[in-house]
């Protein structure tokens, strides 16, 4: 028996530990944020991971630089089309000819505008693709940080249930070493208490590990953890 009652301090240790890391974890997101899925916790973290997210900055730079592609070629397209007007000034007969009918300079500016037209188009094809892409991974985002707090929820409610059956276990422990130690009773039952002891400590020990692991997640996706 004694050996028991040293196996059953050694889980209590063991989830005391595991409690006390998911505990400092808490602390570090729940203190700058929540640990909740009501809608203002999942906005704010959401918002949070958003910000943080490596693949959105990314993104957005690509669409900031094609936007300034964007700017030139809108620039080039109005400079050639005010050109146009000085190019049909020429004192050669030929050349004015060509104007007139759509030839020479008049058709090189028209096809370096048509040009430009098509680089633009291709430019705004290209920005509107990285824009879908941008909300899709802000929904991928926000859905991942919802979940990862429902997870949370549960393995806390799972928590709560098995510190209450393990506290409920405790006292009759305790009832039945008394009895025990009077003659009432049997080893079989003690040992029996005991192992079912170890393995509400068990799973507690597992819970408390799925309760670390989402908070740690959840500290990556908002950048919160590297603070």
């Amino acid at each position: 028996m004694a050996a028991s009652e040293s196996k059953s301090r050694s889980w209590s240790e063991t989830v005391n530990s595991q409690q006390s890391s998911v505990n400092s974890q808490q602390l570090t997101v729940e203190t700058a944020f929540c640990l909740n899925s009501g809608d203002e916790c999942v906005q704010k973290l959401s918002e949070k991971a958003i910000a943080n997210s490596f693949k959105l900055k990314t993104l957005e730079e690509r669409i900031t630089l094609i936007e300034q592609r964007l700017e030139l070629a809108e620039d080039r397209i109005e400079y050639t089309r005010k050109k146009k007007w000085t190019n049909y000034i020429s004192a050669n007969p030929v050349n004015i000819l060509q104007n007139i009918f759509g030839g020479g300079d008049v058709q090189r500016d028209n096809i370096a505008i048509a040009s430009l037209e098509i680089r633009t188009a291709d430019l705004l094809a290209a920005k509107a693709e990285l824009e879908r892409q941008q909300e899709e991974e802000k929904v991928k985002i926000g859905d991942r940080v919802l979940r990862l707090l429902l997870d949370y929820e549960a393995a806390q409610r799972r928590h709560e249930l098995l510190t209450s059956q393990l506290k409920t276990l405790e006292q009759q422990q305790r009832v039945a070493r008394v009895s025990y130690r009077r003659g009432r009773g049997s080893t079989n039952q003690m040992l029996g208490m005991s192992d079912k002891r170890d393995r509400l400590g068990e799973k507690i020990v597992e819970v408390q590990i799925k309760q670390d692991e989402a908070v740690r997640e959840l500290g990556q996706l908002t950048g919160y953890s590297e603070k």
